[in-house]
């Protein structure tokens, strides 16, 4: 469950794999082509949230055929069923991750966008996940990184720390920022074969754009609140405090997202 779908999409890098950058048309990458390629009939995207990355892979992935969206957040689903009945067939469903009530095989692609640190029980999930590909299927995997980022990116990766560490407070599960090469092992240990990975990092817009600042400003404001009732309020207000400063002084680039894609043996 992707607590943060619906803000800032433009900072979603994950949603924005296109056909051109900056507004200049160029060449797709290995990744891109062998998306560009698939053609299946039955993806299950996990943790869909507001259905954000459904709707990439309706738009950038031609052949993924329906989209079975699950979530474990019951609530997440009903506001998120107009956003999914406007991408066009999906079929929402409640459920746990780690223990999914589909058959063996059940599906030609699993994929999961930057939830990966929100899992309870990560190792089950993808467990589950590559239970339910056929064999020859695919694995697509997209999550946001902690390392190599700029300082604009880092207001991104320190502020998100510290939402995860308010939602772990309230009992919501919400882990830390993956190094990109913990990404890369976890992958790398589900055995699949033929791996692509792409770096996709979009920090040509201004990171002090006004319109930016005050939408992310929203966010700490969002949390603080939220932060209210736990014992150790005072300290992560002025940790908000601290990230607001930074954020007019530094400045907002969403993090680079590691974006995966392999297949089960056949």
């Amino acid at each position: 469950m992707n607590l943060m779908s619906g803000w800032f999409t433009e900072y979603k890098t994950v949603n924005c794999l296109t056909e051109t950058r900056s507004g200049i048309i160029v060449e797709k990458n290995r990744l891109e082509t062998a998306l560009d390629n698939i053609r299946i009939s039955r993806t299950l995207d996990v943790a869909t949230g507001m259905g954000n990355y459904a709707d990439f892979l309706r738009k950038n992935v031609k052949g993924c055929g329906t989209i079975t969206a699950i979530d474990v957040d019951s609530a997440m689903l009903t506001r998120a069923k107009e956003p999914l009945d406007k991408i066009g067939n999906v079929l929402p469903a409640c459920m746990d991750s780690a223990m999914m009530a589909f058959k063996p095989e059940a599906f030609d692609m699993t994929c999961i966008s930057n939830s990966l640190h929100h899992m309870k029980n990560l190792g089950d999930t993808l467990a589950e996940m590559m239970r339910v590909i056929r064999p020859g299927g695919y694995f697509l995997v997209s999550e946001m990184y902690s390392n190599n980022q700029t300082d604009a990116q880092m207001t991104h990766v320190l502020m998100h720390e510290w939402w995860a560490e308010i939602d772990s407070a309230l009992g919501v599960s919400h882990n830390g920022t993956f190094r990109k090469d913990a990404i890369l092992n976890i992958c790398a240990n589900l055995g699949l074969e033929n791996m692509i990975s792409e770096d996709y990092a979009f920090l040509d817009k201004d990171p002090l754009d006004p319109e930016g600042i005050k939408y992310i400003g929203s966010a700490i404001d969002t949390y603080v609140k939220k932060a209210s009732g736990l014992d150790d309020f005072e300290n992560l207000k002025k940790r908000g405090d601290e990230f607001r400063e930074r954020l007019h002084r530094t400045g907002f680039h969403g993090a680079t997202t590691l974006v995966i894609l392999g297949s089960k043996p056949a």
